[in-house]
């Protein structure tokens, strides 16, 4: 410490001398040691002790002749009073005289590096900011001496624009008082011809731009005249000479300048507006870039904080800032002068914008937008506002598209976009006053020009609020002008994802902001309404403007997914609310024909009906998906899934059955196989939603619930297109060749079974739990019963349907076989639930049950299966199925009441299946076998017993025809052991004449039995015979109504010889046996109404009161009419 002192003292020596040289020496050994010293070094301690005689002495030597010596005394003093450690030692009053001194010296100095050193000093002084306030004037005339640089020294200018910047910081409201007279001196230079100049220029008033905007007065008065006298003239001159660049960066700082003056100066504005007129249309990227940056400038000068305040209290309520300000007169043309402005402000960036300019012209034409959208303040939420400023921009940018080029700009504008909407719904728990704060926490942004347009908007904080309604048509316009890049032909298909992806993002939060209205208790009944007929309006028309593009179809689709998962589900399904059904294309559809009236009774939505809006929508999106599912999309599985995703989610809204009962409804105004996966997305949608639904009252199995009707018709519905006339059915679309048709539909109905099953199972369990008794196959099996029974159908022989789509007839009729094998498993397995839960198991089924229903259907695809047998593989394949089923069906019957309907509804069908010869199916072939016996073993297992009497043998007398001689002996045998075992063992049977034969041949052969209790008779008349005599007749054949059957009677006298074995008869008078009553029974329904199945002529007599339906005329023809000798003749031979 002591030597560092010493040091000290040698230098206070040396520059005390008065040579030169000494003080030369000295004052370079002084900033040698200062340059050695670093804080809480012994160096610096020694100098804070000696700097108060250290600085008398260097002060008094800046004013030295020689300028060496001055410039190093200048060097030391400004380390003095630049290092903290030391400035903190210097009295107040040895600050005064240096201040003086350097401002002295460089008033009157006339050498360049001393000044350049003085004016230095000052840029560097670190004084606290009472000092300079105290020696203020003196500072500020030396400034602008060295501004105004007299000596022609550049670095002057340098440093006098440092020292500026450095006492604009502690001393702000002083220099801008007086910037009107250190300004100008830095902003002439803006014009200046050398280029450091100019950015030296530009560097300082980029730092104190905080002290100098927005420009006082006095400092625009100053910017006018000068504009007046000379810079208009320059600016004018460097345009000519192709300086656009520095001229309009020039121009933007003066602009600025004017301040609020600006507007009283209209005139002189205009000819400034001359200069950025011709830069903005020149085609340089650089001078568009310079453009657009100076024209903050311009937003600085006439968006002003006192035009929007007036604005504010005029038209804004609820603000969270609320100025006095009374809006008479002078305020009404302030706003309107300031619509002008903001139209002015917007004509070259909306030109900007929709030219086809460099990227980074665009970049910074957005830079632009948004630092007006800062100085804006909380207007910007304005609907005039908007109207004028974002509406005009946003829809420029957004008709540009997301191109490979432009896409950081589309990008960009969304973010605004969406910053606005969120605003509603940012933050929830604060009120408008918290979320104006929380925009407003952003770091402050210093209003002036910017050197260039590297700025993002995220830099500017913008002040959003929440919005109202009035502003829901900005944005849904904003989302159309989107959504058009979606059905643009032209456009890129990664461009129309882009846009697609981005019209849902901002629709999305436009709901948001709705459903904010929804929970809004304050909002009205109207309002409500009033956002509901927007919102769907809008969808309506997205829908309608998709035409055949299925980009915007998938779009629209993706929108109304949107309002039903953002939107108050208690609004949306609610019967308070209730909005006209205009969809067009709902409307549009031809009136269905009557023979569909039923269902569409049952499932009523017409055009221009008052419904729910979940109702519209649904309807709406089952529409367009029709239409879009036509069209061949790359995305058509997602679609498909989406699809199904929607209706799930509408069926666990608050009010489901309406939609459910509506989407039936549309489906069926949609006949045709191309419909098929509208179908399926509807089906697995509502199975979905059955699988996860815990009410299950929806299943109760009445005439009223409409829910349960609605639910058999989607099941019924590819049976209504296999019975659809061609007329009826809507075309495939001309685009595709009928054949390829044929195969996609194929493929449908491969996909349609397994959710037709799915569907089934889930509700039969679902009734299963709810009944106790499972009615819900007779139910489904009675509509689709109705369907063929109204419309016919594609099976049927040369139908119209059949010759049309005979292609199709394969998989139909797959199709239709596992629909009955579904059926009867269900009905199995609920049998076996009910047994194995000790419910009453008196049978299958009752007449409650739907029995008849089941088994009637079944009858018909056996028929259909029977027509295509020769043709189609499938109908053999899928037979033997059947009848594998229908096997294990009979296995479970028991009961009289449920057999005799099995055996007469399914007797016709089974016999055109037995008499079929040439089953080349070996599995078909055994499965009918196992079904014959199976049939047999129920009619003779029956509690309580059937009587096999002559009246059930009409009834079977046509399959035991073709069955009792088959040739496949799994057939013909179990039939013969029933025979035996049954008719065989009767006494008293009237045999069909179309038995005849076959029982003639098989009792011949010995297989068969006849009459076996009258055998011994039938040899007494035989003994009789033989020894001539002459005995009454025995037998008498007489003829029946029925043309193929004849009646076999014994005589009285026959039954007393067999009685008195072999007496002769006591009269030759031959008397009728008397009719037991069951014989009188049987007479009396064999003289009633006679009908084969399908009701032509004479053939198979019911047991019961049921009739048949269907028949085998085919084996009727084939019948002859016998003799009534042939029967005498069989008898005499069994004799």
């Amino acid at each position: 410490m002591s030597n560092f002192i010493g040091q000290i003292e040698e230098i206070k020596t040396l520059i005390s001398s008065n040579s030169k040289t000494n003080k030369s020496f000295g004052y370079s050994t002084l900033l040698h040691f200062q340059e050695q010293s670093s804080d809480g070094s012994p160096s610096i301690q020694a100098l804070v002790q000696s700097s108060q005689c250290l600085i008398a002495l260097v002060v008094a030597d800046i004013h030295d002749e020689d300028e060496d010596i001055a410039a190093q005394a200048l060097k030391c003093l400004g380390f003095m009073i630049y290092h903290p450690s030391l400035v903190a030692t210097i009295p107040a009053e040895d600050g005064k005289l240096v201040l003086g001194s350097l401002a002295k010296l460089i008033a009157v100095t006339k050498i360049k590096s001393v000044c350049n050193l003085g004016v230095w000093c000052i840029s560097i002084q670190q004084f606290d900011a009472a000092l300079l306030a105290a020696c203020f004037d003196i500072l500020l005339l030396a400034v602008i001496h060295a501004l105004d640089n007299p000596i022609g020294s550049l670095s002057t200018t340098f440093e006098a624009m440092q020292a500026v910047a450095k006492l604009a910081a502690p001393l702000s409201e002083m220099m801008r008082e007086y910037s009107h007279l250190w300004a100008p001196p830095i902003y002439r230079r803006l014009l200046s011809t050398d280029k450091r100049e100019r950015d030296m220029s530009e560097r300082c008033l980029l730092k104190i731009r905080s002290t100098i905007f927005p420009p006082p007065r006095c400092l625009s008065k100053a910017i006018i005249q000068d504009m007046k006298k000379k810079l208009l003239i320059v600016m004018k001159d460097q345009l000519d000479k192709g300086m656009k660049v520095q001229t309009v960066q020039a121009w933007g700082w003066f602009i600025c300048f004017l301040g609020s003056d600006a507007l009283k100066n209209r005139h002189l504005v205009n000819d400034m507006l001359k200069v950025p007129e011709q830069t903005f249309s020149d085609h340089n990227p650089q001078v568009q870039i310079a453009s657009l940056v100076a024209w903050e400038g311009l937003i600085d000068a006439l968006v002003l904080p006192q035009i929007l305040a007036c604005k504010k209290n005029a038209t804004l309520e609820n603000e969270v800032q609320q100025l006095q300000t009374s809006p008479g007169k002078s305020s009404e043309t302030q706003l309107n002068g300031f619509s002008k402005s903001l139209k002015l402000i917007m004509t070259p960036l909306i030109g900007i914008i929709s030219s086809k300019c460099d990227v980074s012209v665009h970049f910074s034409c957005l830079n632009t937008l948004c630092y007006l959208l800062h100085k804006l303040d909380t207007s910007i939420n304005s609907q005039w506002v908007i109207k004028l400023v974002l509406d005009p921009m946003f829809e420029a940018v957004f008709k540009i598209g997301p191109g490979s080029k432009s896409i950081w700009l589309w990008n960009l504008c969304l973010d605004l976009l969406d910053d606005c909407i969120s605003a509603k719904y940012s933050d929830l728990n604060s009120n408008k006053k918290d979320q104006v704060n929380l925009c407003l926490s952003a770091s402050n942004f210093i209003p002036g020009p910017c050197t260039s347009g590297g700025y993002s908007w995220k830099q500017y904080p913008i002040k959003w609020l929440p919005w109202d309604l009035s502003l829901l048509d900005f944005f849904l316009k904003m989302i159309a002008v989107i959504i058009s890049h979606v059905a643009t032909a032209t456009a890129a298909p990664e461009s129309k994802k882009t846009a697609r992806n981005a019209a849902v993002r901002i629709f999305r939060s436009v709901l948001k902001g709705i459903q904010m209205e929804f929970k809004n208790p304050l909002n009205n009944y109207d309002n409500i309404m009033f956002c509901l007929n927007i919102i769907l309006k809008f969808m309506k028309q997205i829908g309608e403007d998709a035409s055949s593009d299925g980009d915007l179809f998938s779009t629209s689709l993706r929108f109304i997914e949107a309002v039903a998962e953002e939107s108050e589900p208690s609004i949306l399904g609610s019967p308070l609310y209730k909005v006209a059904l205009d969809i067009k294309c709902f409307g549009s559809l031809n009136s269905v024909d009557s023979k569909h009236s039923k269902i569409l009774h049952q499932c009523s939505i017409a055009f221009m009906d008052m419904v729910s809006p979940m109702v519209y929508l649904t309807v709406l999106y089952i529409s367009l998906a029709v239409q879009l599912f036509t069209i061949n999309i790359p995305e058509k599985e997602l679609s498909l899934h989406r699809f199904q995703s929607f209706l799930k989610f509408v069926l666990s809204s608050d009010y489901p059955l309406e939609s459910f009962l509506a989407s039936v409804g549309v489906l069926y105004r949609h006949m045709g196989f191309n419909y098929l996966e509208i179908w399926i997305a509807i089906v697995t949608g509502l199975n979905g939603y059955i699988d996860d639904m815990k009410d299950l009252s929806l299943f109760k199995t009445d005439s009223e619930n409409s829910v349960y009707r609605a639910i058999c018709y989607l099941l019924s519905y590819p049976f209504f297109l296999f019975s659809c006339s061609q007329k009826d059915l809507i075309p495939w679309k001309a685009s595709e060749s009928l054949r390829e048709s044929f195969i996609l539909s194929e493929r449908k109905l491969e996909q349609a079974i397994e959710v037709w099953k799915s569907l089934y199972g889930s509700v039969s369990v679902a009734c299963f739990k709810f009944s106790a008794m499972d009615t819900f196959g007779g139910d489904l099996c009675a509509m689709l019963n109705w369907c063929f029974d109204e419309n016919g159908s594609i099976f049927q022989y040369k139908s119209e349907l059949g010759l049309c789509y005979k292609d199709m007839e394969p998989a139909c009729l797959s199709f239709s076989g596992k629909v009955v094998e579904c059926i009867l498993e269900q009905k199995l397995t609920s049998y076996t639930n009910s047994c194995q839960n000790e419910r009453e198991c008196v049978g299958v089924c009752n007449k409650s049950s739907g029995l008849n229903n089941i088994l009637e259907f079944a009858s018909r695809v056996m028929k259909f299966l029977y027509i295509n047998i020769g043709t189609e593989l499938l109908a053999v394949l899928a037979i033997s199925r059947v009848f594998s089923l229908l096997a294990r069906f009979i296995s479970c019957l028991h009961l009289k009441q449920d057999i005799l309907p099995f055996f007469e509804i399914i007797s016709c069908p089974l016999l055109q299946w037995l008499s079929h010869l040439e089953i080349e199916d070996e599995r078909a072939k055994d499965q009918l076998g196992i079904l014959w016996a199976e049939t047999l073993n129920c009619l003779q297992r029956s509690q309580p017993p059937i009587t096999f009497d002559s009246s059930f043998l009409k009834l079977q007398a046509c399959v035991l025809e073709k069955t009792l001689d088959h040739p496949n002996t799994s057939i013909s045998d179990p039939t013969i052991i029933f025979w035996n075992s049954t008719y065989g063992k009767q006494i008293n049977l009237v045999y069909p004449r179309n038995l005849l034969h076959v029982l003639d041949k098989l009792s011949r052969n010995g297989r068969i039995n006849l009459y076996n209790r009258s055998k011994s008779l039938l040899v007494s008349c035989s003994t009789l015979e033989s020894n001539h005599v002459t005995a009454p007749q025995s037998c008498k054949v007489t003829a029946t109504q029925n043309r193929s059957s004849k009646r076999v009677e014994l005589t009285e006298d026959m039954f007393g010889q067999f009685n008195q074995k072999g007496k002769p008869p006591s009269s030759s008078k031959r008397k009728r046996v008397e009719l037991t009553e069951h014989q009188k029974e049987v007479r009396r329904a064999q003289q009633g109404r006679e009908r084969d199945c399908s009701g032509h002529g004479p053939g198979i007599r019911t047991y019961t009161s049921l009739d048949f339906s269907q028949g085998n005329e085919e084996s009727q023809e084939s019948q002859d009419i016998r003799h009534s000798e042939t029967m005498v003749e069989m008898l005499r031979k069994l004799g």
